[in-house]
């Protein structure tokens, strides 16, 4: 029996077992090495270099806005602007509130703080007093009383009609709080009176056609008009007795008229 079969059965036995054995060692070897560094993976993204040979990024491709999409976004705007607008007024509200609530404060400090000023007297004399408390009395109130002070003295000027009339006005005079002496130069001029009554007639005169000239009617009559004693004396033509009777009206109505007579008044006929 030969061999040879054996042999070579044999030859690619112990081949085998050390081409796995060597396989083993090499596996084990790279076991034994570190573990090396993963990279991160770069992402592929299309650049474009500029003139001087730096790499840009490169442009996204977008899409054309059209009329709808402006439209859209100026909605939002709008929108936008709507929602901050109450947000706006109500920081302006409060805004005003903390002012007037402010303003108390400011105003209550700015009291505090101004001094006082202190309270201003009336300004009055003496001359003025006794001039008032003289036409205050009926019977003085027509006569011109003239006054003059000399410290705490009054001196008094002027004319009345008679002595008991001067003698009340230094009695006025004196009573006046601050005068301490009375000098009466007032002189007595019976004459006085009738002069008196006849200004005062004068006066009550020319009111009462003042009067008259306000009524379109009566001013169209023209009434002559004229006062003695306080007596108003009316005269003139008229076709109406009624017109007789609303010029005595308006006489009546003048202060100081006593009476009012219109016999001097013509009814006439139309002609």
């Amino acid at each position: 029996m030969t061999l040879w079969p054996f042999c070579g059965f044999l030859t690619l036995a112990l081949l085998s077992a050390t081409g796995h054995a060597a396989e083993e060692g090499s596996q084990g070897d790279r076991s034994k090495e570190p573990p090396r560094a993963v990279e991160p993976k770069k992402k592929d993204t299309d650049t474009k270099s500029d003139n001087n040979g730096k790499h840009l990024p490169a442009a996204i491709d977008e899409k054309p806005k059209t009329g709808d999409d402006k439209a859209k976004e100026e909605k939002a705007k709008d929108d936008k602007a709507k929602d901050d607008k109450p947000k706006d007024d109500k920081l302006k509200e409060e805004k005003a509130k903390q002012e007037d609530k402010a303003k108390p404060e400011e105003k209550a400090k700015t009291e505090e703080t101004k001094p006082e000023e202190p309270a201003k007297k009336p300004v009055t004399s003496l001359n003025l007093a006794i001039k008032l408390a003289l036409m205050a009395d009926p019977q003085l109130f027509p006569l011109d009383i003239e006054v003059e002070m000399d410290k705490g003295k009054a001196i008094l000027t002027g004319s009345v009609p008679t002595e008991d009339d001067k003698s009340k006005v230094a009695e006025i005079a004196g009573k006046i709080d601050g005068v301490d002496a009375v000098v009466n130069k007032v002189s007595v001029t019976p004459t006085l009176k009738d002069k008196l009554a006849k200004k005062q007639d004068e006066s009550i005169a020319h009111v009462v056609r003042d009067r008259l000239s306000r009524s379109e009617t009566l001013k169209a009559v023209g009434f002559d008009v004229k006062s003695e004693n306080g007596i108003v004396y009316l005269s003139g033509k008229t076709r109406f007795q009624v017109i007789a009777l609303e010029a005595a009206e308006a006489a009546r109505q003048v202060p100081g008229v006593r009476a009012v007579d219109t016999a001097g008044v013509q009814l006439v006929a139309k002609d």
